[in-house]
């Protein structure tokens, strides 16, 4: 079975009007709907080969977006008839009844076919909207050319510009969408936009600036979940602040785009709050605090305290404890403190620079990250656990092998004078037992 059998008897694959005299109208055209539906479905697209299999992928496509379309005009329609009776039964103007009646077909629409309300309030002001627009418009969406998204962005432009405009910008514009998912259509609108009519888009550019938005909350399970939405200048500060830290996998880590975009962010966060240029508090530069009790360092086990995210796992921040300016607060039976010590860096300047020239970067074998990306890994105890930083007991590490070091057994070695950092040895396979 091909594609052309699954379609309807019309070249240009519309369902066709006319159903025989014998049949009410509404019933014959929804039949020949099921019917088509039914016979595309009949064959298992398993048994199709791939250029039958796209084929069809292309004409369910079109015929999803024409039906799209046909949604679209059904919910604007049943609007314009109930505010038509609503206005004849109160004798009020029929304008005045429409945001009412679109109201109800959105809750029906949410209600009885689980339309999202924005899906529900779209559809309705998108196809009250079309007949507005030049012809060219509603053909090309009813055509299935001019996917919904693309023609709810098309609507919002046309809405900013001088109707002397339209006729300039329809003809590139629908081109485009042929072509063009939304984010990209999108960039064509504003490009649009701002060549036409300068003032329109910087008020445009306020408007999307005054919807920025950022939270950050955390979850019973103990993950931070950040959502947010950004514009202009400030949406590129993100992404070139991300991209410039999103560094690619090393060996034998795998990664997925949004990890290494996570990790990107974290990692970004981490050098604006080294370079010092963050508002102080009560003259102290922001830092992670994490109480830690000390019967918990000497065991190396226990539950320490983050100041935003609650008990974490000792071995979570063991590996902070080793480059980490530490100090001490002495507390009473109950908790209370009663002194504190002054902070105390805990990696000296001279050292540091020893270990730029010896290490260059991660001691991590077969890791090329800078040293600008590591930390100074303390080789035995971390300096709270009164450890000792000096040339033979420090080497420079990403953070992704400092986290190894301290939690998955890798081990350190030394070859020419020179730290390396190998995965743990496998234990040896066992051979099977010969039997009796």
């Amino acid at each position: 079975m091909t594609v052309d059998t699954l379609t309807p008897d019309r070249p240009d694959g519309a369902l066709p009007c006319d159903v025989p005299s014998d049949v009410p109208s509404d019933a014959g055209r929804l039949a020949r709907l099921a019917a088509a539906v039914d016979q595309l479905l009949a064959c298992p697209v398993d048994t199709l080969d791939e250029g039958s299999l796209s084929a069809e992928l292309a004409a369910v496509e079109t015929e999803v977006r024409r039906l799209s379309a046909r949604q679209t005009r059904i919910v604007a329609s049943m609007t314009r008839l109930r505010a038509a009776k609503a206005a004849q039964r109160k004798g009020t103007d029929q304008r005045r009844e429409q945001e009412r009646a679109a109201r109800d077909v959105q809750r029906e629409l949410t209600d009885q076919h689980q339309w999202s309300p924005s899906k529900a309030k779209s559809a309705n002001r998108l196809g009250r909207r079309l007949d507005e627009r030049p012809p060219a418009v509603a053909d090309a969406f009813d055509r299935g050319e001019l996917p919904p998204a693309n023609a709810k962005l098309l609507d919002e432009l046309l809405d900013k510009l001088s109707g002397e405009r339209h006729g300039e910008v329809v003809g590139r514009l629908l081109e485009a969408a042929r072509t063009q998912d939304a984010v990209s259509f999108g960039r064509s609108c504003r490009q649009v936009l701002a060549e036409l009519d300068h003032e329109t888009a910087l008020h445009d550019a306020d408007r999307r600036h005054a919807s920025r938005r950022a939270a950050i909350a955390q979850r019973p399970d103990g993950m931070t979940v950040l959502t947010g939405q950004w514009s202009g200048v400030d949406a590129e500060v993100l992404h070139t602040a991300v991209n410039a830290f999103r560094t690619p996998d090393r060996p034998g880590l795998h990664r997925s785009a949004e990890q290494r975009t996570a990790d990107a962010l974290i990692e970004a966060l981490r050098v604006a709050l080294r370079a010092g240029e963050a508002p102080e508090q009560h003259g102290i530069r922001p830092h992670i605090m994490v109480t830690v009790p000390y019967e918990t360092i000497q065991t190396g086990e226990g539950c320490v305290e983050g100041a935003w995210t609650g008990p974490l796992p000792y071995g979570e921040v063991r590996r902070l404890l080793s480059d980490a300016g530490v100090a001490r607060i002495l507390t009473d039976t109950r908790g209370l403190p009663l002194e504190a010590s002054a902070e105390v860096r805990s990696v000296p300047t001279g050292l540091y620079r020893f270990l730029l020239v010896r290490d260059g970067g991660c001691v991590g074998e077969g890791c090329d990250a800078p040293a600008a990306w590591c930390d100074v890994m303390h080789l035995d105890d971390p300096y709270c656990a009164f450890g000792r930083l000096s040339p033979d007991n420090a080497a420079l590490g990403c953070r992704q092998h400092h986290r190894a070091y301290d939690r998955h057994g890798w081990v350190m070695s030394w070859e020419d004078e020179r730290p390396v950092l190998r995965p743990p040895p496998r234990p040896p396979a066992r051979r099977p037992s010969a039997g009796p």
